[in-house]
């Protein structure tokens, strides 16, 4: 068998780094091969931490072969998954360009208006790429997810069917079928597909996730939370913080409004603003502490979300029972560690379960310093007489924590400290 042979075999069943190893020796003696550089990428795609490489490889496939469609469209796909959904619509518009009757490059315009969040150009583009090929795997999920995220949940429901009647063995499909039943407030159904889904693949993370969060929505708090997540997600990075700061800025005239009528009304609107924007931050760790207290149910939970379960819903259940304290003892410094505790929920909500480096990085320090002035406050309110009020470092202190806490709730929409970047 030759060395080309070999890695093909190799690369079907799924020993990606043997595959690319004898790739790379094929090309060692034949350094023009475009043929070999797009399967050496497409192995490349497939690693975890080597999407830079399969950037490399199939860029010197079309090198060597400009005008294969079929390599724009796998650089289209690699691009994607780097996140540089822009320059992925190119490369799938040069591929269509190539070849317009081609469903891989039809599909992966699709995969990278996905990934923009353009919800309806994915569903144009995957549309077209079924009309070419009516079994394409990959733009029947692409159209559902895209149907999904828009809200068509009619459409949706057939679409889901018709994965499920043409591939019952596939693992994206209910996958797909989870989020749609979770969406449709149906969590068991949910639970039941991804479970199925990490059967037939269990290295499947976004099944994972999706089990998590079935598991969340058990509770009825929580699904109010994916309501409104399900409900943002129709829309682009833009159209959030628009609809973000939108919001802020109705609560702060309307503030003023009540302010002039009844000084108790605008007060109970502030707690309810508060409210809303403790509980978007606070629901997925809730959430996961919730999670903790079920013995099979907590197998699921990853190290970092087990972490910030603890760190969100345990801090309010020590918040809770500090407070308790205080106002059963009168002791001044209870009061202190759990007002604290409270506000440190929002920083360690982003500090635990965050993909992004510099987001655990940015969002732990804060965590800390909060931990920190709890610490510094409570030592020294303990040693003050009541009466003689805070110290002033304590004031300053109380006042940066706030600070950092409502710093917190913006940063936390910033991609860059939510999402890692893709090499």
């Amino acid at each position: 068998m030759s060395e080309l042979a070999h890695g093909l075999l190799l690369q079907e069943q799924g020993r990606l780094e043997e595959a690319e190893s004898c790739f790379l020796s094929v090309l060692a003696g034949d350094p023009e091969n475009a043929f070999v550089y797009s399967r050496l990428a497409l192995c490349q795609l497939s690693q975890e931490g080597r999407l830079t490489k399969a950037l490399h490889s199939i860029n010197e496939a079309i090198r060597i072969e400009a005008d294969n469609g079929y390599f724009h469209s796998v650089k289209s796909l690699i691009l994607s998954d780097l996140r540089h959904y822009k320059e992925a619509l190119a490369a799938a518009g040069t591929a269509i360009a190539l070849n317009p009757e081609d469903a891989l490059a039809l599909v992966t315009k699709a995969n990278a208006y996905c990934g923009m969040s353009r919800w309806a150009g994915a569903e144009e583009w995957s549309r077209r790429s079924l009309v070419v090929d009516s079994d394409h795997t990959m733009a029947a999920n692409i159209l559902t997810h895209a149907l999904r995220m828009q809200g068509k949940s009619a459409e949706n429901e057939v679409a889901v069917e018709q994965l499920l009647a043409a591939d019952p063995e596939n693992s994206y499909a209910h996958t797909n079928a989870g989020w749609s039943a979770l969406q449709g407030k149906d969590h068991e159904a949910a639970e039941a597909h991804f479970r199925e889904a990490l059967r037939l693949d269990p290295s499947a993370e976004v099944a994972r996730g999706g089990l998590i969060e079935s598991f969340k929505a058990r509770s009825r708090f929580y699904r109010l939370y994916l309501s409104y997540s399900f409900f943002m997600q129709r829309f682009t990075g833009g159209k959030q913080w628009m609809i973000i700061i939108g919001l802020y800025v109705a609560y702060q005239i309307a503030g003023r409004l009540l302010e002039k009528i009844s000084p108790l009304l605008a007060g109970s609107l502030a707690l309810v603003w508060l409210g809303f924007v403790m509980w978007i931050w606070l629901a997925p760790g809730i959430g996961n502490f919730l999670i903790l207290l079920d013995r099979s149910a907590r197998l699921a939970l990853k190290g970092t979300e087990r972490r910030q379960g603890i760190a969100v819903g345990g801090a309010i259940l020590a918040a809770l029972a500090a407070m308790a304290f205080a106002w059963g003892f009168g002791w001044t410094p209870a009061w202190v560690v759990g007002l604290g505790l409270l506000l440190s929920t929002v920083p360690a909500s982003l500090a635990f379960d965050n993909e992004s480096s510099a987001g655990r990085r940015v969002f732990g320090a804060m965590t800390g310093f909060v931990y920190l002035s709890i610490a510094v406050v409570a030592g020294l309110e303990s040693f003050r007489i009541a009466e003689a009020g805070f110290h002033p470092l304590s004031v300053g202190l109380g006042l940066a924590t706030l600070v950092v806490t409502v710093a917190c709730t913006w940063m936390g929409n910033i991609p860059g400290l939510r999402q890692e970047k893709r090499t």
